[in-house]
């Protein structure tokens, strides 16, 4: 008799753990992904960074991101001085849980931003991976890289990065401005 009370307790103790398992997948499933808007602009000094989709929704494929950076201040122009772009766009995917960085070249290169007229650069994708990566990680990266992004749901982390002298030459002021905005692509 004892026995069969075991595991008549065993097999509940059993049931209950895989419903409540199955009640957390689906929880975890149905959770809704909040993305940022797909526009941000952000002023700092003298600068505004602008970092925007052209859409909400994408269908899979390719995708419109575009940064921009817009001197305003007193002088008709500017010189600002920064990496291969001032522009950088981390990606972040919500539903994969991956993140692929931004790589690129650093020289440094100047470009003279004339007053109120913005800088703009479209996104194109740098993923990279190696060797030592996930499997899941890499496959993802192929697949944006040969296809467009698939579908999920994505956020980019931007940033405009530079710096300026004054006229004298003689003083550096360093500038990061940083925005996220988000976007879903579909089937």
């Amino acid at each position: 008799m004892k026995k069969n009370t075991f595991i008549v307790l065993f097999l509940l103790i059993i049931l209950t753990l895989v419903a409540c398992g199955t009640n957390a997948n689906k929880l975890q499933e149905n959770t809704v992904i909040q993305l940022p808007p797909a526009e941000v602009e952000v002023k700092e000094g003298d600068f505004i960074y602008r970092l925007f989709s052209e859409k909400d929704v994408y269908e899979n494929g390719d995708i419109a991101v575009f940064a921009e950076l817009t001197y305003v201040g007193s002088d008709d122009s500017i010189e600002i001085y920064h990496a291969a772009s001032p522009f950088y766009f981390p990606i972040e995917e919500k539903t994969r849980e991956i993140e692929i960085g931004y790589g690129m070249a650093e020289p440094l290169i100047t470009t003279i931003l004339h007053k109120d007229k913005p800088f703009r650069e479209k996104y194109t994708f740098s993923g990279r991976y190696g060797e030592n990566d996930k499997k899941e990680y890499i496959k993802f990266v192929k697949e944006i890289a040969n296809n467009g992004f698939p579908e999920g749901k994505y956020i980019i982390h931007g940033k405009a990065e530079f710096f300026t002298h004054n006229k004298n030459g003689t003083d550096q002021t360093n500038y990061t401005l940083n925005a996220d905005i988000g976007f879903s692509v579909m089937k």
